[in-house]
């Protein structure tokens, strides 16, 4: 046979019927290749803080309990700090994956909301997509820590609360309108540069037409107590309040309620609904106002009143201005800074216009107008700015002006004029010439002490007297006498023998003077005539008168 016989009888055993079952498997293979291969969808990654629960092959990847993708492999990404996870997608998924899409990790958690993710404890954690509207495919996701509150195809309004102070909401919260609850805190973030807390709020629809310009939001407490000039007003809030907190919104009654919101802004959140109606004013003018006197009471957020009725608000006390070097100036008074709000005279006023009232106002001070702090609450030492007209101020310069705000004219307070008068009365006391009177009362002291000592030992011998028993008689003597004088008397008495022979008595002895009268008289002319005969001298003769 020559060679190409050959050749030809070698190729026809090559294509020998062994051969067809190997080919027939080989395409068979590339046919279940191709469909499987055109079946599939797009292969995405997933990064997450921990791959806890998550097994290749078996966790799957669901959109509202449907299956649409499972987890094919999981590693630690290049710089070990999260893990990846790479997930298999299935046919015509692509549509749902975009910047707007959302996954997160699906396992049992405890919450303010309650239980969750029960189910997983047979099945397995598995991986919760949220297709979003974003028309831009993405294959490469960041999964959340948390679930989101709300799903983004929720109809509403998205809001950012900022508070300052310590609010304590967490995520999951509940956001009410006057007992119902209308929205939930999907976010919560602290800004350490401002220290400031944030939350993001959802409203839900329809409710989200009850947002308005004025409306203010206020943490809802579980068990409110506030004193008032009634007593002690004791409220208790909802269950979600009682349980966590709670965010509820309003309009405060006496204000309007202002246009709807037509865009996603931010609000104030406030501590409580009074703080709400007295501090959410957003219109108003600022003033310096400085004070001369001690501060120590006055706090931020106090009232400004004007004869009992709120006017403004105490923004910042003090107000540090932080002046440059070269101001040299010493700290003589001290600057607050507060805000009228012509809002809160809405029905006193005719006009409540701010631009109409930042000219005013100035005319105002002309006439008196002045600031001065007053105490709301001695026990407390709680004070709050007063302004009030006075007859007595001095006129000062309207155009003045520190750190950039206008300076609103300062009064003394009412105490510190007392203390000043005190101070003046004080003076005029040590100016009294004290030592020389003390002298002369220490010296009249003195004498009254003496005259106190005599008396003092007249009443110690009067006391000595008195103790002798013949003192102790004297009373029943005087009675003796008394009673013998009464019967000596009681004797002489009308026609009694005694009085008689009195009588008696007495006519004798005048008759016996009338008789001795002669001889007294004889006596008394020629006392010896009781001795001697008395001289008889003849009876003169009566004569003419001789030359």
């Amino acid at each position: 046979m020559t060679d190409p016989d050959v050749a030809k009888i070698s190729r026809l055993k090559i294509l020998s019927p062994v051969w067809i079952v190997p080919l027939v498997a080989f395409f068979v293979a590339g046919w279940m290749v191709w469909q499987d291969t055109s079946g599939a969808g797009p292969t995405i990654t997933i990064s997450v803080s921990d791959a806890e629960g998550i097994e290749p092959g078996k966790t799957r990847v669901k959109v509202r309990n449907v299956d649409v993708g499972q987890v094919t492999e999981v590693r630690l990404s290049d710089d070990f700090k999260e893990a990846v996870i790479e997930v298999s997608m299935n046919e015509n998924t692509e549509r749902m994956l975009n910047s707007d899409t959302e996954v997160w990790v699906v396992k049992p958690r405890i919450g303010r909301r309650g239980v969750s993710g029960l189910g997983t404890l047979l099945s397995g954690a598995y991986i919760q997509l949220q297709p979003g509207d974003g028309g831009d495919f993405q294959s490469h996701f960041s999964a959340l820590e948390n679930p989101p509150v709300t799903p983004q195809e929720t109809p509403g309004k998205r809001l950012t609360l900022v508070s300052d102070g310590q609010t304590q909401v967490a995520v999951g919260d509940s956001v009410q309108y006057q007992g119902f609850t209308v929205g939930q805190v999907e976010q919560t973030e602290f800004l350490v540069d401002k220290r400031e807390s944030r939350y993001q709020v959802f409203v839900r629809a329809p409710y989200d037409e009850l947002l308005t310009e004025n409306t203010r939001f206020w943490l809802q407490r579980g068990v409110s107590v506030q004193w008032n000039s009634q007593g002690i007003d004791l409220a208790l809030g909802s269950i979600d309040s009682l349980l966590g907190a709670a965010i509820t919104f309003g309009v405060p009654d006496g204000q309007p309620r202002g246009d709807k919101l037509q865009q996603s802004t931010s609000f104030e959140l406030f501590n409580s609904l009074e703080e709400a109606k007295q501090q959410g004013f957003i219109h108003g003018i600022d003033y310096v106002v400085l004070l001369d006197e001690s501060i120590a009471g006055l706090d931020k957020g106090a009232p400004v009143q004007f004869k009992g009725v709120r006017v403004g608000t105490v923004r910042e006390v003090p107000l540090r201005w932080f002046p440059d070097e070269n101001d040299q100036a010493p700290l003589k008074r001290i600057p607050i800074l507060i805000r009228f709000e012509p809002e809160r005279l809405r029905g006193l006023v005719a006009d409540i216009d701010i631009n109409a009232w930042e000219k005013r106002l100035p005319e105002l001070f002309k006439q008196g107008l002045r600031a001065n702090i007053r105490a709301s609450n001695l026990l407390t030492n709680t004070l709050f700015v007063d302004v009030s007209f006075y007859s007595d101020a001095e006129s000062v310069d309207t155009e003045q002006r520190f750190a950039g705000y206008p300076v609103m004219p300062a009064m003394a307070s009412d105490f510190t004029r007392l203390e000043e008068k005190l101070t003046q009365l004080m003076d005029k006391f040590n100016q009294l010439p004290l030592e020389s009177s003390l002298s002369d009362f220490s010296q009249a002291m003195q004498s009254v002490d003496e005259t106190a000592n005599t008396l003092n030992g007249i009443s110690v011998s009067l006391a000595q007297v008195l103790e002798q028993p013949e003192i102790n008689q004297l009373p029943k003597l005087l009675k003796q006498n008394l009673e013998q004088l009464q019967e000596l008397t009681g004797s002489l008495s009308g026609d009694s023998p005694t009085r008689r022979q009195l009588n008696q008595t007495l006519s004798e002895v005048e008759k016996l003077s009338r008789d001795l009268q002669p001889v007294i008289e004889q006596l008394q002319q020629q006392p010896n005539s009781l001795i001697f005969s008395p001289s008889v001298t003849p009876d003169p003769e009566p004569k003419a008168y001789e030359n």
